[in-house]
C-alpha cells in the first residue's frame, strides 16, 4: 500500500500524526539513560498553571476557572502508567514495557498516550491495536504508514474520538507511540 502524503491527510489528522512523530523523537533522545544506569518511575502533576499575562494557557485555565468550567489537568509518569489511564480503550500488548505516558484531562475531551517498547514487529503491533480497537467500534482509516514510518489512525464517534499509533524500530526493538483524543464518557 503507498503510504499517504502528509499534506493529504484530514487537519486533525495532521496534527496527531506529527504529535506521534514529535514524542517519539523526543522520548528516543531525552528518556534514554546512560548504559547500565536504572532511571526510578517517577510521576508528575499539575491541576493548572500558575497565572501569567504572557502564558495563553494559564489565561485559558483562569477563565475556565472564573466561569466555572474545571480546568484542564495533566499528568506524566516515566516507566508507568499515570492513574486513570484508559486501559480500557489504549491497551497494551502482552509484554510491552511502559517507557512514558500522559493523560490530560478537559471539559470537551482529553488526550492519552503511551509510549512503550517491545520485541514485536510494527505489523504485529498495528494488527494488535486495529483488533482491540475496531472491537470497541472504532473503524481504521486507509494507510499503514506516512513517509516509511509505520502508523495507522483509527476513528469513532463520527471522528470526535481519534487513536494514532507509531512504530519505530531501532536495533531490533520497536518503541511505539499510542496516543488518543477521547471524549468524557470513553474516560470512565
Amino acid at each position: 500500500m503507498n503510504p499517504t502524503p502528509l499534506r493529504a491527510l484530514p487537519s486533525r489528522r495532521r496534527q496527531l500524526v506529527a504529535a506521534a512523530a514529535v514524542s517519539a523523537a523526543l522520548f528516543l533522545g531525552a528518556c534514554s539513560s546512560p548504559a547500565g544506569q536504572d532511571v526510578p518511575p517517577t510521576t508528575a502533576s499539575t491541576s493548572a498553571p500558575a497565572p501569567s499575562a504572557t502564558d495563553s494557557s494559564a489565561s485559558a485555565a483562569a477563565s475556565a476557572s472564573a466561569s466555572g468550567t474545571p480546568a484542564p489537568s495533566a499528568e506524566t509518569a516515566v516507566k508507568e502508567l499515570v492513574a486513570s489511564f484508559p486501559t480500557q480503550v489504549l491497551a497494551l500488548p502482552k509484554g510491552a514495557a511502559i517507557q512514558a505516558s500522559s493523560l490530560e484531562k478537559g471539559a470537551t475531551v482529553s488526550v492519552a498516550q503511551v509510549t512503550a517498547t517491545t520485541t514485536e514487529t510494527p505489523a504485529q503491533i498495528l494488527e494488535f491495536y486495529t483488533t482491540s480497537l475496531t472491537a470497541q467500534g472504532f473503524k481504521a482509516q486507509p494507510g499503514d504508514a506516512v513517509d516509511g514510518v509505520p502508523l495507522k489512525t483509527y476513528v469513532r464517534a463520527d471522528g470526535q474520538e481519534i487513536v494514532t499509533v507509531s512504530v519505530v524500530v531501532t536495533s531490533g526493538t520497536s518503541t511505539f507511540t499510542a496516543g488518543a483524543t477521547l471524549l468524557p464518557g470513553s474516560l470512565k
